[in-house]
């Protein structure tokens, strides 16, 4: 029974990050994983989670591939790898008796550092970003906190169904009462929030280039990008473009002296030969620039394995996956915060925005820079929910620009201010 079972409700779970008004779906899907407690359950679930979770990721080894066959090969070791950290890892807690809310939320605590430096994405409490009011509690409980509260509830329900006749309806009303707590923070969290005005107009460009013309033709990146560049309305502040916007060094000085007419911030691919390593590498920037000067450039610190860097003892990788041949990425070595108009604005790019922000940082504004073209269109709404996420988690306004869509504001209610697939818009902060 469970071979049908078990996958349908793996489904369940999968379905709020993909429609994100069926949040409410996660709080009974992991329900066979307390029914049956077997590991060819957590296995048999897990491959279904994670295999229909990860599926914008198939594009992206389609890209990196060169071809369908060897895509989709790699895409099954990396389910099976996944599966086995968060699913495996959690049925063994099981087994010791580590209650199953509590192991889940552990290994997903543990896989902010593990494997490669840190896996932190797709986290279950994500999902509560998108539930009306119930997410404002994200603020005190982090995402963590959502991932047990959603568990806990699962947990209950479960004891419900299991003893009705003597103690279901108790259980029934725990898990009711459950509820109240997330409420009770967000109700706090709504009263002592304020929405900052800063009075600036910001200019977000999202040029929905194919990853493949990333890929091989720079020189029309370049000059469509720089084309958008100048469709921007005067009346901007700022114009603010996605990760990877512009590639090497001369073009970032060269793309910054043709408007010395507007203040920028983007992202850039710089590539250059490091005399101490005698290798070549590249860096992963985002660059500020005032009427045509850099005044402060920023290098990513947290990188994507086999994406920007290939780890230590897999680069045999590269005879079978060519685009493993390209330069490592060097990962930069502190935070920056750039300084615009007397607003402190902290820059992240890309997967940087999914660790948490647990540290007191004094910025006004996060801007995040990314380039989902590598993933289908849903990872980029995804993305945005990390943004939201993040933004409840903090206080602070974030700002999102995306090269495919769902670019905007994200205030610290988690209200979401933009267009999603404009190429150009203006925001008033």
């Amino acid at each position: 029974m469970y071979l049908l079972t078990t996958p349908i409700f793996a489904t369940l779970g999968v379905l709020p990050f993909y429609y994100e008004l069926l949040w409410f779906l996660e709080f009974f899907a992991f329900l066979p994983l307390l029914v049956n407690r077997s590991f060819k359950n957590f296995l048999l679930f897990g491959l279904v989670f994670t295999s229909l979770l990860y599926m914008p990721f198939l594009k992206a080894f389609y890209l990196t591939a060169g071809g369908w066959l060897l895509a989709v090969l790699t895409f099954a070791v990396f389910v099976l790898t996944f599966t086995l950290l968060q699913f495996g890892i959690s049925y063994l807690l099981t087994r010791i008796g580590v209650p199953f809310p509590l192991s889940y939320t552990a290994v997903e605590v543990l896989r902010l550092f593990v494997p490669f430096g840190g896996f932190p994405y797709e986290y279950l409490g994500k999902v509560l970003v998108n539930a009306p009011f119930l997410g404002l509690s994200l603020h005190y409980l982090t995402v963590f906190g959502g991932t047990l509260f959603i568990l806990t509830v699962n947990w209950l329900l479960y004891k419900a169904l299991e003893q009705w006749e003597l103690k279901g309806r108790r259980y029934l009303l725990t898990a009711f009462g459950i509820f109240l707590i997330p409420l009770l923070l967000s109700f706090i969290y709504k009263l002592e929030l304020q929405i900052p005005r800063y009075g600036i107009k910001v200019a977000l460009v999202q040029p929905f280039l194919f990853q493949s013309d990333k890929l091989t033709n720079g020189v029309f990146v370049k000059l469509y990008t720089t084309y958008l560049v100048w469709q921007t309305p005067k009346s901007a502040d700022l114009v603010v473009l996605p990760e990877t916007s512009i590639s090497s060094e001369g073009g970032i000085y060269n793309f910054a002296k043709a408007f010395k007419d507007k203040n920028l911030l983007f992202g850039a691919l710089w590539v250059f030969y490091d005399f101490s390593k005698l290798d070549l590498f590249a860096q992963n920037l985002a660059v500020l620039t005032l009427k045509g000067k850099i005044e402060g450039i920023y290098a990513k610190r947290f990188l994507v394995p086999f994406g920007e860097y290939t780890p230590k003892g897999f680069s045999f990788l590269g005879r079978v996956l060519p685009y493993l041949n390209a330069p490592d990425y060097l990962a930069g070595k502190r935070e920056t915060i750039f300084t615009f108009r007397g607003i402190k604005l902290y820059p992240l790019i890309c997967n940087e925005v999914y660790f948490p922000l647990w540290e007191k940082r004094d910025f006004d504004i996060g801007v995040v820079l990314s380039n989902d073209a590598w993933f289908s269109q849903i990872f980029a709404k995804r993305h945005l929910w990390e943004v939201k996420l993040r933004a409840i988690e903090t206080g602070k306004v974030f700002i999102f620009v995306n090269n495919n869509g769902f670019s905007g504001a994200v205030y610290p209610d988690g209200t979401y201010m933009g267009l999603p697939f404009a190429k150009i818009q203006i925001l008033e902060l």
